[in-house]
C-alpha cells in the first residue's frame, strides 16, 4: 500500500492543489488502526472492508462512500469521509498496478524490506517536489478528525496522524536510495491518473 505522502498527492489533486485539513486527515484515517499495537492482517483488513484477504471492488467503495457521506450534513464530516474511501481507492488501484509491476519485477529474497525502503524513499522525494508539501504537513494538524465507527475512532486518527507527521519531519528516516521499482516519474503517474479516476468516479 502506497504511503502517507502518495495519499496527501492524491487529496491535493482532488482539491485542485487546495485540500482542507480534514480532506488531508481522512486520507490516511484507515491506517489509524496501527496505533492498536501489534494488529493482524484481519484487524487491519476491517478499516480496509477487506473481505477473504481481497480489497473491495470499486463498486463496494463508493457504496460505502455515499452510505458514510450522508451520515452528516457538515462539510468537514463530508471532506473527512472523502479521504477516508479515496485512501482505500488508491489502496486498491496501487495493488492492482504499481505493486503488481513491483512483484511481477522483483526476484529476489528481501522483497518486504526492499518495498519499504523504496516507498520510505518516495516519501521524501514528494516532500520535496510537492510545492505545498510543508504547509499540508501543518495543516493536517489542524485538523479535528471524526470517529468512522465501527472501524477508527477519533482518538486513533489523531494520535496516527502525529506518529505519521513526526516521522515525515525526521529526515533521518530517508533511505537515502535511487528507487528501482517505485521511480518518481511512476508515482507521479498513478498520482495524476488516481485522481482523475476519483473525480471521474466520485462525482457519479
Amino acid at each position: 500500500m502506497p504511503w502517507p505522502m502518495v495519499h496527501f498527492a492524491i487529496s491535493e489533486g482532488l482539491f485542485n492543489q487546495a485540500p482542507t485539513s480534514n480532506l488531508l486527515l481522512g486520507s490516511i484515517a484507515p491506517d489509524a488502526i496501527h496505533v492498536r499495537g501489534q494488529i493482524t492482517r484481519e484487524e487491519k483488513g476491517v478499516t480496509h472492508f477487506v473481505h477473504n484477504g481481497r480489497l473491495p471492488t470499486k463498486e463496494l467503495i463508493l457504496k460505502k462512500y455515499q452510505e458514510y457521506w450522508l451520515k452528516r450534513q457538515d462539510p468537514e464530516w463530508k471532506d473527512f469521509v472523502l479521504g477516508y474511501f479515496s485512501h482505500i481507492y488508491t489502496d486498491l488501484r496501487w495493488t492492482e498496478t504499481a505493486y503488481a509491476d513491483f512483484e511481477k519485477e522483483y526476484t529476489g529474497n528481501e522483497i518486504r524490506e526492499i518495498y519499504n525502503q523504496e516507498v520510505s524513499q518516495i516519501e521524501f522525494e514528494l516532500l520535496r517536489s510537492m510545492r505545498n508539501a510543508d504547509k499540508l504537513l501543518m495543516l493536517i494538524q489542524k485538523a479535528d478528525g471524526f470517529t468512522i465507527s465501527p472501524l477508527v475512532t477519533q482518538l486513533e486518527v489523531i494520535q496516527y496522524r502525529d506518529i505519521k507527521v513526526n516521522w515525515l519531519r525526521d529526515q533521518n528516516h530517508e533511505p537515502q536510495i535511487s528507487p528501482v521499482y517505485f521511480k518518481p516519474a511512476k508515482i507521479e503517474n498513478f498520482i495524476h491518473v488516481t485522481v482523475k479516476e476519483l473525480k471521474e468516479q466520485f462525482n457519479e
